[in-house]
C-alpha cells in the first residue's frame, strides 16, 4: 500500500452566474498569490461550466496557504473576453506533516 505525498486537503468550489450573452463558449479563471488577478496572472480556461473544484479541477493551481486574488472572464467563439469579475479567498492546501515512527509492540 501505497502512502500520498500530498496527503488529503479540503477542497474548495469557486463558481460563479453565468454571462448573460448566449454566445459563450467558455470560462477562464485567473489567479495571483500577489494581490489581485489580472489579465497578466496565471490562468486555467475551464470550458462551458459555471463551477471548478480546486485544486482538482486545476492541476497547475499553487497548493499554498493564504489569500489569494482571482478572477472570472468569459469568452466568446470569435475569442473575445468580457471584463474580469474579481474576488479574493483565504486558501489553506497545505497538509500537515504526517506521524513519523510508527511501532507495533508485543504486549504482554
Amino acid at each position: 500500500m501505497g502512502v500520498s505525498e500530498l496527503g488529503r486537503i479540503r477542497k474548495k468550489r469557486i463558481r460563479w452566474v453565468p454571462s448573460s450573452d448566449a454566445g459563450v463558449t467558455r470560462y477562464r479563471l485567473y489567479w495571483s498569490k500577489d494581490g489581485d488577478a489580472s489579465y497578466d496572472s496565471d490562468y486555467a480556461d475551464l470550458g462551458p461550466v459555471t463551477e471548478v473544484i480546486l485544486p482538482d479541477g486545476i492541476p497547475s493551481f499553487p497548493l499554498i496557504a493564504g489569500e489569494m486574488g482571482l478572477g472570472v472572464t468569459a469568452f466568446n467563439e470569435p475569442g473575445n473576453e468580457s471584463d474580469m469579475t474579481k474576488t479574493a479567498a483565504n486558501f489553506n492546501f497545505l497538509a500537515p506533516d504526517a506521524p513519523r515512527d510508527v511501532m507495533v509492540e508485543d504486549v504482554d
